[in-house]
């Protein structure tokens, strides 16, 4: 088993990072080449190179889900969903842990309470965050707060964070607290980067470099102010707050699935297997690249149309199930056409996919990344399943997407 460790302090330059990206997209454009000249040092050493990093804080694009009212642009959900596509395009690692950064981010500031807010604006610990609910700790109530343990999954981010958050169960002398429903009250606790012992256990198939360590929080205190309830209605922020990480998984999916369909496309000129037309002369491939781009088009158009119905919508107050359940289901379904896209061009690229060729075969790391991302809970097949039940008319009462 990996022995949990401190963090190491975060660089000034990371914690004061500015707070302002008013284009996400051309900030993204923008760092392209760089995070592309980089991206075989990342996969590598298994993290992102500082360089990256420091670009990505210098642009402001860990900020670009902060409110307005923080200091934020608050930029339409397409120009979200477009940014997060061209950082994966440029890495898929990259795209990931931005996109997670950027959303636990905006997500503390738009629903955390008064006092934590505070705290993350008036101390010198930075303002990024990371964290993960799918596992459960403990939360014992004390004078003054909680005293808070557990261990976590899925760190993505967790070196560029000063904030964690991690799901909890409440407990009072020596119980769970149990809600209305008959059920153990879950809560959202959050703590600072020295709080927290990170394993360094990320050692998989794809998406190496995001540095998704599983990672603990020791026993210790906490505020009662850094202990909030399961949000169910935003407390700042504008519409954009009312979309969750789903535009964020489906940019990615996007963005990887772009960048797979132009590796095959570079590779179709050269590759001919033996007494064959070279790949792209051949009728058959041809048929199948255009029908993979016309998949990709259309999963393009259905995500920002989406996304862009319930930005508007909230605008105007308006929140509902069969809402929720339509982007909620374009994010899915991105997701699966990345991996589509991948089985394609893998088997199409013949041997060209199957050599590492030092960690440099961009092809394979596609193909290794989009499967590693599929296997999210928030774009699997349960949800598309849930969502399903919503426009069929027979979910459950109590679902929520």
């Amino acid at each position: 088993m990996t022995a949990a460790f401190a963090p190491e302090p975060l660089p000034e330059w990371l914690r004061k990072a500015p707070r302002y990206c008013e284009d996400p997209l051309d900030a993204a454009r923008a760092l392209r080449g760089l995070i592309d000249s980089h991206a075989d040092e990342a996969e590598r050493i298994a993290c992102l190179p500082e360089p990256v990093v420091r670009a990505v804080a210098e642009a402001g694009l860990y900020a670009m889900l902060i409110p307005r009212e923080f200091g934020g642009a608050e930029p339409h959900p397409v120009q979200v969903l477009d940014a997060v596509k061209e950082l994966s395009y440029a890495d898929g690692s990259t795209g990931w842990c931005v996109m997670a950064n950027a959303f636990f981010t905006g997500g503390l500031y738009a629903n955390g309470s008064d006092a934590l807010v505070e705290a993350v604006f008036e101390t010198d610990a930075g303002y990024i965050g990371a964290g993960q609910i799918s596992t459960l700790g403990r939360a014992d109530r004390v004078p003054g707060g909680y005293r808070i343990s557990g261990s976590f999954h899925f760190g993505s981010g967790s070196r560029e964070a000063s904030w964690f958050l991690g799901a909890v169960i409440e407990h009072a002398d020596g119980k769970p607290v149990l809600g209305a429903d008959g059920l153990p009250v879950m809560k959202f606790a959050y703590t600072t980067r020295e709080n927290v012992r990170l394993k360094g256990n990320w050692d998989v198939m794809g998406l190496a470099a995001t540095a998704s360590y599983d990672f603990d929080f020791p026993e210790h205190f906490i505020s009662g102010d850094f202990i909030d309830d399961v949000p169910t209605e935003r407390r700042r922020g504008g519409p954009l707050f009312a979309i969750v990480v789903s535009l964020g998984h489906a940019g990615w999916a996007l963005g990887m699935a772009r960048r797979t369909l132009d590796e095959l496309r570079v590779l179709a000129r050269r590759k001919q297997r033996f007494g064959r037309q070279t790949l792209i002369d051949q009728p058959i491939f041809q048929h199948d690249y255009a029908m993979n781009e016309a998949m990709l088009a259309a999963a393009i158009d259905h995500c920002r149309a989406a996304f862009t119905r319930h930005y508007d919508l909230a605008a105007k107050g308006i929140d509902s199930l069969e809402v929720r359940a339509e982007y909620r289901l374009a994010a899915c379904w991105a997701v699966e056409v990345a991996v589509k896209i991948a089985q394609f061009a893998y088997l199409a690229a013949g041997s060209d996919a199957l050599r590492n060729s030092d960690g440099k075969n961009r092809l394979q790391r596609c193909f290794r990344d989009i499967h590693a991302g599929s296997q999210h809970r928030h774009t699997d097949h349960n949800i598309i399943g849930d969502s399903g039940s919503v426009l069929l008319g027979v979910a459950e009462p109590n679902l929520v997407l």
